[in-house]
């Protein structure tokens, strides 16, 4: 059997993605492809993360896995519920498909996953899907103060972002794609450009579809797609959570804030628009910055590029509306979180 993992990027629609195939298992199952249950309580097989790694990620507690010895036990697990899916697939299954961004972290060991894929795989391919930095930058500060996972300004998590320890290492591509080709070699990735020019119809879930069933590829007119419930939020909702970071952190007293996980569902339906804009002297920093790491990635695996994988911005593009919100927006906001 083969399989194809899908590794992310964050922020490049990989939630949608994985709901949709979730929504779609009978579809899949009927057209050769297995989409698995790995223990994970989402759609995201985050398990495949918390199986591979080498140290004990806060979030996996939720699982149980408090130690090392945990944390072996839990791989084997892990492998005794791909073999019992592939003894169990249809006849006509011929691939297995298996989700989860977090697979670009830097918390965890590539070798150990190889180790618990090509035992029970014929052939792998590693799918990833590339943003422009400036833009994921943007879009993970919305994940943050959505989350609420730290109350920096904007300006401080994009320093943080460009500096040591970045809390967005996926977005260091040639760091992170090389450590892949290391374990897995170069023509194992399938890498792919979260741009509606490069897609596949201009559409991420045919894009991905095209991958995942190469040159058989069904009838797409059946899938039933899922929301899109992972949007955003606006502008001066980003500002607002901001400021009120100090009094709703996600976590108090080494745990987690359950005040703030309660507010979670009010946060999520909070304004999406206006959709945050960066100003185009800082796109300009950011791109820069990871120039260097984006001119390896054209050359390594997008050669046929006459100019850089990432194009500059157009001169016009707006100014930024970030760091703003005015006095009526934060009493609208307070009003809606706690009335």
């Amino acid at each position: 059997m083969k399989l194809v993992c899908h590794i992310g990027t964050p922020k490049t629609a990989s939630t949608f993605l994985q709901n949709t195939m979730v929504e779609n298992r009978d579809w899949l199952q009927q057209n050769g492809v297995i989409y698995p249950d790995l223990l994970a309580r989402s759609p995201n097989h985050i398990t495949l993360f918390y199986a591979a790694s080498e140290q004990i990620h806060d979030f996996a507690r939720e699982y149980g896995l408090k130690t090392r010895a945990d944390v072996l036990h839990f791989r084997e697990k892990i492998g005794h519920a791909l073999d019992r899916q592939i003894s169990d697939a249809p006849k006509n299954a011929r691939t297995m498909l298996v989700s989860s961004e977090n697979l670009t972290g830097n918390q965890y060991s590539i070798q150990n996953l190889r180790d618990l894929f090509c035992p029970r795989f014929d052939d792998i391919k590693i799918v990833v899907y590339l943003r422009r930095q400036d833009d994921a930058i943007l879009s993970m500060y919305g994940e943050y103060m959505r989350k609420g996972f730290n109350g920096m300004s904007f300006p401080e998590f994009v320093s943080a972002c460009l500096g040591k320890g970045s809390p967005t290492p996926y977005l260091y591509y040639r760091r992170m794609l090389s450590s892949w080709i290391n374990i897995f070699g170069k023509p194992a990735l399938e890498v792919r450009l979260f741009d509606r020019a490069h897609l596949a119809g201009g559409d991420i879930l045919r894009d991905f579809m095209t991958v995942v069933f190469g040159s058989d590829l069904p009838d797409l007119s059946q899938i039933r797609r899922a929301a899109q419930d992972n949007t955003g939020l606006a502008a001066p909702v980003l500002e607002f959570l901001h400021r009120m970071y100090p009094y709703i952190p996600r976590r108090k007293n080494d745990a987690l804030n359950m005040d703030r996980i309660r507010l979670g569902p009010r946060i999520d339906a909070l304004p999406a628009t206006p959709r945050p804009q960066m100003a185009p002297d800082l796109s300009q920093k950011i791109m820069e910055h990871f120039r260097p790491a984006n001119s390896w990635l054209r050359k390594t695996f997008f050669p046929e590029f006459d100019g850089p994988v990432f194009p500059d911005r157009r001169p016009g593009d707006l100014d930024s509306n970030m760091g703003q919100i005015s006095l009526a927006q934060f009493a609208e906001y307070t009003g809606h979180l706690f009335t």
